[in-house]
């Protein structure tokens, strides 16, 4: 072999070589990632594949998929490429903590993205973010109180982002008494609470509330408590497949009058519903996939060429989608992988996200999002009826 390849001698190739890593993805293959001594950065992405939370576990690992995509078509992050490892977190403490110390230990991930339940996402962020120091970034509305500390980053909407404009809006359209159901655990017992103290702020009054274990199937009994408490509106705070279940049987009881209002419902709950049933639901969201923006849309449409044009998202996996993008800016303001000079780059870390511009503050990690009151129509698509723009959190958790 001598210096010349095929045309090109070994300096020329080193300087197209070179050239090509920095400018771009295209000629910045592994190959020439490997042959610079360079590995790609991993990233730990945990989802709800199976279990009560597998309504959301694929679409969210999409939405990481999608976004380590296209940072991986614009040149990677300081030049390097990316690399999505997925674990199914089976909806379960027990596998969660398994799966994420896999991801630490033995992937050597840079940071962890995803999971749903409050329960899931609590022992990730006790038992390996911060034992381990790594940064997990969670892309889902809570109650922010159980998880807060340096390496727990906050994407999803919390208490005030989501209750307080929706609650008075619901007063004034419905009238002031309601009624809650929520599974026992932290995010609805928190959000109950929430509700009671905004009704009696606003002169409103809570008539009812209970708590159900995860695995509720029969909901007459409460169905017929509900009804008797003749309520204005009808607010439950119940996760996975249990709130298709519930609102179902609500519904074979017949229409009363009372409104159905839930943050959760969303792009991945509407089509359960007959035209029918869901028609009227309102719902308080940091996102909506018929948002008329630029950067939505585009969003939307590479969403749908990766996935196919029948495929759905909702605020989780913007939420999810924004983590990553939010990761690769704070490493980028850091100039370094090095997760410390990362976690200490967030704070006043701003991105052009689907909802709208976000930021995070640095005293809690917790993410200023839009919030949006929207109801359901009978198509299944959303009105749109108010928009407040940016909203900061308010908490109590400090960094």
């Amino acid at each position: 072999m001598g210096g010349n390849l095929g045309g090109v001698t070994r300096r020329r190739f080193g300087k197209i070589a070179g050239g090509a890593v920095i400018g771009g993805a295209v000629m910045g293959g592994p190959w020439i990632i490997k042959a610079r001594g360079e590995e790609t950065i991993k990233l730990g992405g945990l989802f709800h594949m199976t279990g009560d939370g597998s309504i959301w576990g694929p679409m969210m690992e999409q939405c990481m998929g999608l976004a380590v995509d296209q940072i991986n078509a614009d040149g990677g992050v300081l030049g390097r490429q990316l690399v999505m490892v997925s674990e199914d977190d089976a909806t379960s403490t027990d596998v969660v903590v398994q799966k994420g110390t896999k991801l630490v230990q033995k992937d050597g991930v840079k940071a962890m993205f995803g999971i749903v339940y409050s329960s899931v996402r609590a022992a990730l962020a006790a038992n390996v973010a911060g034992r381990f120091k790594v940064p997990y970034f969670y892309p889902t509305y809570w109650e922010s109180q159980t998880s807060c500390g340096r390496y727990f980053i906050s994407m999803g909407a919390i208490p005030n982002q989501q209750l307080d404009f929706f609650i008075p809006f619901l007063m004034e359209k419905f009238g002031p008494n309601f009624y809650c159901v929520g599974q026992d655990y932290n995010w609805p017992q928190v959000s109950i609470a929430y509700i009671e103290g905004l009704l009696q702020q606003h002169g409103g009054k809570l008539v009812g509330k209970e708590f159900v274990p995860f695995d509720q199937s029969d909901w007459s009994s409460i169905i017929q408590r509900i009804k008797g408490a003749k309520p204005n509106v009808f607010f439950p705070f119940i996760g996975g497949n249990g709130l298709i279940a519930c609102l179902k049987q609500y519904y074979d009881f017949g229409f009363d009058g009372t409104a159905v209002a839930a943050t959760l419902m969303d792009e991945m709950y509407v089509p359960a519903f007959e035209p029918e049933l869901r028609k009227g639901m309102h719902c308080s969201v940091s996102y909506l996939m018929e948002l008329d923006n630029p950067v939505n849309k585009a969003f939307v449409a590479a969403f749908k060429k990766k996935y196919g044009a029948d495929a759905i998202l909702n605020n989780m996996g913007e939420g999810l989608y924004d983590s990553v993008h939010v990761w690769k800016l704070a490493v980028e303001k850091a100039g370094s992988f090095d997760i410390e000079k990362t976690v200490d780059a967030l704070g006043g870390i701003s991105y052009n996200a689907p909802q709208g511009e976000i930021s995070i503050d640095g005293k809690s990690n917790h993410a200023a999002l839009h919030q949006i009151i929207a109801e359901v129509r009978a198509d299944g698509g959303f009105t749109i009826l108010k928009d407040f723009g940016k909203v900061a959190a308010k908490t109590d958790c400090v960094v």
